[in-house]
C-alpha cells in the first residue's frame, strides 16, 4: 500500500482569494471614481446646457424707460421719430447690438405699414474724439466747437455717454457725413443745418422729412433742421457703456434707439392705433414692444 503526503494548502487558497478581493477593490475603486467622475462632468455639461437654453430661450434685452414719440399735432401732420432706452436683461453677460447681427423692426398694421429691418447705424463703436469738437456753430462772431460725446471714470473703468438724443443726431450726422467724404456711403438718410438758408442750394433736400430741434450751447438756445429721406433706427450709450469702440453692451449698461421716420412713413401721424418695434440680437428671443398711442400731445408724447 502506498501512502501519498497531504499537502497544507490552506495558507496558500487564504493567500489567493485576499489578491483577488484586493483586485475587485481596486477595480471597484476605479470603476467608481470613473462613475462619480463621469456624473459629475454630465451634471456639469448639464448645467452648462441648461443655463445657455435658458439665455436663449429669454429676451436678451429689457425696455429701460419711456416710449416718446415726436409729432407736431395738430400743427401739421408728420411723425418725426419714437425714441426708448434698452438694457441687457437680468442675467446676460452682454449682447452685440451691432446693426451686422441685430434687427429692428416696426409694425403699424392698422396703417399697412410693416419695415422688416430699418438699424442701419450705432454710434456704440464710435469714441468721443471721432466726434467731438468736430461740429461747430456759430454764434454771433464766435465759432463754438460742440462736445457731442462725454466720458465718466468709475472704478478704474471709462464710460462714454451722450447726454442729449440731440447731440446724438449731430454726432450721427457728423459720422455719416465722413463716411460719405470717405466713400463708405453713397449718401447720407440724415442731414442737418443750423441755416436754412443754404437750404435753397440744395434741392434734392426738398422732398426730405424735417423737423426742427434746439440745443443750449453757452446758455444760448441754438435751433437745427433736420432732414431725413428714408425710415431708419441708430444706437447710441446713454450711461454705462465702456469706452472700447465695439457695438458690445454689457451688463448694467442702458441704449438709446431712436427710430426717425423718412417722406414715406412721416405722413401717418399714428394715433388710436397700436404700434409694435421688435429687436432681434444675436441671441436670446427678440424684444417685442407694443405701445398704443392715443392722440398726440405736442411735438414729443410719452406713448409707453
Amino acid at each position: 500500500m502506498i501512502y501519498m503526503k497531504r499537502r497544507k494548502t490552506r495558507g496558500l487558497a487564504g493567500l489567493d482569494t485576499a489578491i483577488i478581493l484586493i483586485a475587485f477593490i481596486i477595480t471597484a475603486a476605479v470603476l467608481a471614481y470613473v462613475a462619480v467622475n463621469m456624473g459629475l462632468f454630465v451634471t456639469q455639461k448639464a448645467k452648462t446646457t441648461i443655463n445657455k437654453g435658458e439665455e436663449t430661450a429669454s429676451t436678451a434685452l429689457s425696455l429701460s424707460g419711456n416710449v416718446l414719440y415726436a409729432v407736431n399735432y395738430p400743427t401739421n401732420t408728420k411723425s418725426y421719430w419714437m425714441y426708448f432706452t434698452v438694457s441687457p436683461s437680468s442675467g446676460v453677460s452682454s449682447v452685440d447690438l451691432s446693426p451686422s447681427t441685430t434687427a429692428i423692426s416696426f409694425t403699424a398694421a392698422s396703417r399697412g405699414v410693416s419695415l422688416s429691418n430699418i438699424y442701419q447705424f450705432s454710434l456704440l463703436s464710435v469714441l468721443p474724439s471721432q466726434v467731438n469738437n468736430k461740429v461747430q456753430v456759430k454764434l454771433g462772431t464766435s465759432i463754438i466747437n460742440l462736445t457731442l460725446a462725454f466720458s465718466s471714470n468709475s472704478a478704474g473703468q471709462t464710460y462714454v455717454y451722450y447726454s442729449d438724443p440731440n447731440y446724438a443726431l449731430l454726432a450721427l450726422n457728423y459720422t455719416l457725413g465722413q463716411e460719405v467724404k470717405g466713400g463708405q456711403l453713397t449718401s447720407s438718410p440724415l442731414y442737418i443745418i443750423s441755416n436754412t438758408s443754404i437750404v435753397a442750394s440744395k434741392p434734392w433736400l426738398k422732398n426730405d422729412n424735417v423737423f426742427t430741434f434746439n440745443i443750449s450751447v453757452n446758455g444760448t438756445e441754438v435751433e437745427y433742421y433736420a432732414y431725413v429721406n428714408k425710415t431708419f433706427a441708430f444706437t447710441y450709450p446713454v450711461s454705462g457703456f465702456p469706452l472700447a469702440g465695439s457695438d458690445i453692451a454689457p451688463a448694467g449698461s442702458v441704449i438709446g434707439v431712436m427710430i426717425l421716420f423718412g417722406p414715406g412713413e412721416a405722413t401717418n401721424v399714428f394715433q388710436y392705433e397700436t404700434v409694435t418695434i421688435q429687436i432681434t440680437p444675436n441671441i436670446g428671443s427678440p424684444l417685442t414692444i407694443s405701445q398704443y398711442i392715443y392722440q398726440p400731445d405736442g411735438k414729443v408724447t410719452v406713448i409707453g
